[in-house]
């Protein structure tokens, strides 16, 4: 809201699509890597000819998918290159790639480093070889721990690790131990996801005709309630439901959009948003590649867009606010929409009586009951 914003590349290629995933990805034996690039930077320069992007600053970038590790280090430097061609860039600006540990060695990660890749997030997901399997992954855990080792000696100073918690037969023991081999590794990020169910994936079909039994959910609570013990006994600060840093590494580019800072998606099925003009608008672009690429070629690959209504708006300030562990400040609510938080969202106050929201230090909160049916409350304010 301050002249700079946030940019997201997508891209959508796998070397296999996990069956819990429901993000746009798909699995290929090849991809048209210089033609999807082209596209990137067509849409780029089109997207930043207009407000709210057009003459302001790029704070962060981030390539995700997909597998963005699975792009040449040479097309990832000339979309980097595109990018400060086109934008200023932030001389602080955090840019992160994601990576399947399957992907990459030191050579390609130093090469990766040297393009202007500056934060390295590695999906590892797990160090269990049986629960890999389940999930699906294409690596095992020795090329996990290899690609954490080669992302080290290639320079990255600043890590995230992804793992997931509460795959079918994972015993407590098993998450105790990814989470104690996750701090061995020390990385500056962890993010702890537990497993869902998504409509249209493999593994919600398995769940619906019973071939796929999901964990208790006493086990689910147990393991991240572990979590969140074992990672603040390491000196990781939970500032988010499922993100944990180290002082300063939290993940700037995912703060953009729990507070509401405009975001421009480039790629197939990517998603953008402006908070302006009224309540704010957003929109998505053609999900298929080849269907993108063709409309960039046409000169508008937008497939979906929306003025957001005053409710809507209002909502989503604050359940994305309150995703995070600091919450949200009613009075930014109130410059924002002119009307005090609780008179747009009555429930406020119940939320607050029944020991589920907390006041800390003038804004409002989860607290520690409401951290563990975030999903409910979240519902409630929508």
């Amino acid at each position: 809201m301050s002249g700079r914003f946030s940019l997201y590349v997508h891209i959508p290629y796998c070397a296999a699509k996990c069956p819990y995933c429901d993000f746009n990805s798909y699995a290929a034996a090849r991809w048209p890597e210089n033609a999807y690039a082209d596209a990137l930077l067509a849409e780029l320069a089109r997207r930043v000819a207009e407000p709210p992007f057009a003459g302001a600053t790029v704070a962060t970038v981030f390539f995700g998918g997909g597998t963005p590790s699975l792009f040449h280090p040479r097309t990832i430097e000339r979309l980097l290159d595109g990018i400060a061609a086109a934008c200023a860039v932030a001389g602080d600006a955090e840019i992160t790639l994601e990576a399947n540990p399957g992907t990459v060695d030191h050579s390609r990660l130093a090469d990766f480093r040297r393009a202007g890749i500056r934060r390295l997030s590695l999906g590892i997901q797990s160090f269990q070889p049986a629960l890999l399997a389940t999930l699906g992954r294409i690596h095992g855990p020795d090329e996990a721990r290899a690609g954490i080792a080669a992302a080290r000696a290639a320079g990255f100073a600043d890590l995230n690790l992804d793992l997931i918690f509460a795959v079918p037969g994972e015993t407590r023991a098993q998450w105790e131990a990814d989470v104690a081999e996750l701090i061995r590794f020390a990385p500056e990020h962890a993010s702890a996801y537990n497993l869902t169910y998504e409509p249209g994936t493999p593994f919600h079909a398995q769940r619906a005709r019973g071939a796929l039994t999901p964990l208790d959910d006493d086990d689910e609570l147990w393991m991240y309630q572990h979590a969140r013990a074992a990672l603040a006994a390491a000196g990781y600060e939970q500032y988010e439901i499922s993100s944990f840093a180290r002082p300063g590494h939290e993940a700037r580019h995912n703060q953009s959009y729990w507070r509401g800072v405009d975001y421009l998606g480039l790629g197939a099925g990517a998603h953008s948003y402006a908070h302006l003009p009224a309540w704010g608008r957003r929109w998505s672009n053609e999900r298929a590649p080849e269907r993108y690429i063709a409309a960039v070629d046409r000169g508008d690959p937008t497939a979906t867009a929306e003025t957001l209504a005053f409710a809507t708006a209002a909502a989503e300030f604050a359940f994305l606010g309150l995703r995070e562990m600091r919450g949200i400040d009613p009075a930014a609510f109130a410059a924002r929409f002119g009307r005090p938080l609780e008179e747009v969202h009555p429930e406020v106050a119940a939320l607050r009586a029944a020991g589920l929201l907390a006041d800390r230090g003038g804004r409002l909160a989860l607290s520690e009951r409401g951290l563990l049916l975030a999903d409910s409350i979240f519902a409630e304010l929508v």
